[in-house]
């Protein structure tokens, strides 16, 4: 199995070679906390960080920001062959409940208002599950990431443009240890979810969180910058 990368779609999309500008309509969206990627790993095998301010990292070879004022979020990523995966974003918790009957989240979909991509950079959106039920979405140790600690996340669609995950959208779903977050398999479907065929790691009645952002691949070229 490829080394596993936090937040990574499990297929890059193609080299995007061009530059793209895309203002969409949208509705603010709202932000529980900034996030990035960035730098070394810790003990869990990546450097994932989370505020509720303003995230800033720079060093020779990348850079991320990202702040929110309001419900409104800008974020950017840069990385020219730097040695870790860069990434800039936001997650927005318990947004909808999955394996809950009639009223299960079955889809989500984010357009920015402004996005610019270029090289190697992609626009993407990821789940949270809060598996173990706890009110909090993985262990962090003073806002950087610890561990899974019982949840699982899922990773989304990516691309030059809007994404959504609808109910039959493939998901990579992680678990604790690195295991398949659907009962031990790898990829499932919200309506897959919904139906509980993964009711020993995504049990009823389990809250979703979501994560939006720009990424950018260990040793790969890219930047890009969103407003939403």
């Amino acid at each position: 199995m490829r080394k596993l990368q936090f937040l990574l779609a499990f297929a890059l999309p193609s080299l995007i070679l061009g530059m793209w500008a895309i203002p969409a309509s949208a509705a603010p969206a709202p932000v529980t906390y900034l996030n990035a990627n960035f730098g070394p790993p810790n003990d869990s095998g990546i450097g994932f960080y989370r505020s509720s301010g303003t995230i800033q990292f720079q060093s020779a070879t990348a850079s991320v920001t990202a702040k929110a004022k309001n419900s409104q979020v800008e974020f950017s990523a840069y990385a020219n062959n730097d040695a870790y995966e860069t990434s800039s974003g936001f997650s927005s918790y318990d947004v909808g409940t999955v394996n809950a009957g009639p009223g299960s989240m079955n889809g989500l979909s984010v357009s920015p208002r402004t996005l610019l991509l270029s090289g190697s950079a992609h626009f993407a959106m990821n789940l949270w599950f809060d598996s173990n039920q706890d009110g909090e979405y993985f262990v962090w140790d003073q806002n950087q990431f610890a561990s899974l600690g019982g949840d699982v996340y899922g990773i989304g669609p990516s691309g030059n443009g809007p994404v959504s995950i609808d109910a039959t959208t493939p998901l990579f779903l992680i678990g604790p240890g690195g295991a398949g977050g659907c009962n031990g398999s790898y990829v499932a479907t919200l309506a897959f979810i919904n139906a509980g065929g993964c009711s020993l790691t995504i049990p009823p009645n389990t809250s979703v969180a979501r994560w939006v952002g720009i990424d950018i691949a260990n040793g790969m070229q890219g930047s890009g910058s969103a407003a939403l």
